[in-house]
Order: C-alpha cells, then sequence, then structure tokens
C-alpha cells in the first residue's frame, strides 16, 4: 500500500467522519428545535394561565395597599390610645387602692377601739357585778355553814310533829 492509497482511505475516512458528525449535528439541531418549541408552547400555556392570575393580584394589591396603610395607621393609633388610657386606669386603681387601704386601716382601727372599749366595760361590769356576787355567795355560804352548824349541835333533840288524826292543836309540839 503505498502512500496515495494510504491518503485516499484516510480522505475517505475523514469524509466519513465529518459526515458522521453532520448528521450528529443535524439530530441535535433537530432535538433542541423540539425542545424549544415545547418550551415555547409550555411558556404560552404559563402565559394564558397565570398572566392574567398575576395581573389580578397585582390590581388587588394596588387597590388594598392604601386601605392597609390606613388600617395600619388607625391600629397605631388605637394601640396609642389604649397605651394612655391604661396607663390612667392604673393611676385610678392605684388611687382607689390607696383609699381602700386607708379606709380599711380607719374601719381596723374603729374595731379595735370598739372590741377593747368592750372588753374594758365588761372587765368593770365583771368586777362591779362579780365581786358583790362573790361576797354574797360567801355570806350564803357562812349563813349555810352556821346553820348546819346549828342544826348538827342540836342533832340528838328530835322535833315531834302531831298526828292530825289525833287532834291536837296546832301549838302543841312534843319535844323527845
Amino acid at each position: 500500500m503505498d502512500s496515495q492509497t494510504l491518503l485516499i482511505i484516510f480522505v475517505g475516512l475523514t469524509g466519513l467522519a465529518v459526515l458522521l458528525q453532520a448528521c450528529v449535528l443535524l439530530a441535535l439541531y433537530f432535538t433542541v428545535r423540539k425542545a424549544a418549541e415545547a418550551i415555547h408552547k409550555r411558556i404560552d400555556e404559563l402565559k394564558a394561565n397565570y398572566f392574567p392570575l398575576i395581573s389580578t393580584t397585582k390590581d388587588l394589591i394596588e387597590r388594598v395597599a392604601p386601605q392597609i396603610v390606613t388600617i395600619s395607621t388607625g391600629i397605631a393609633e388605637l394601640t396609642e390610645m389604649l397605651q394612655s388610657e391604661s396607663q390612667s386606669v392604673r393611676v385610678s386603681v392605684s388611687e382607689i387602692m390607696e383609699r381602700v387601704n386607708r379606709q380599711s386601716e380607719r374601719l381596723d382601727a374603729l374595731v379595735t377601739t370598739g372590741l377593747d372599749t368592750i372588753e374594758h366595760a365588761g372587765n368593770a361590769l365583771e368586777h362591779a357585778v362579780a365581786q358583790p356576787v362573790r361576797r354574797a355567795n360567801g355570806i350564803v355560804a357562812g349563813v349555810k355553814a352556821a346553820i348546819a352548824s346549828y342544826r348538827s349541835s342540836f342533832g340528838s333533840r328530835h322535833v315531834a310533829y302531831p298526828d292530825p288524826d289525833v287532834g291536837l292543836d296546832s301549838e302543841e309540839v312534843i319535844l323527845r
């Protein structure tokens, strides 16, 4: 094989490789073209379905945005007003609690004074009444003791009372 034959084989193989490469590039072109058409079709579907939704959402946001700002401002003012009102309520509650404490301290002092006075009056009454009653009880006990002593010294004598059937005078008493 001479060099010319080798050159022809080499050129033929190169041509064949170039032709194969062209076929591959052509297949790649058709595949990319088909994919691009599918992507364009999908994009058109997305535009048809989602762009109206996006447009509607955008319009809604444009219409609602001023109202949201107004509501936010109103909420901020309401919060500020509630804070100032709660502060005044706190002050009022603390004043009321202070008054209640003062009144309860005053009531406690009145009740304590009243109870002390009642206790003092009870002690004075006990002293004024109980002491004479104790003395009277002592006197009564002494009299009872004297009577008991007197009876025991004359205990051997027996007093006989008349029988009502006998007919004695009520002044007759028989002593034995």
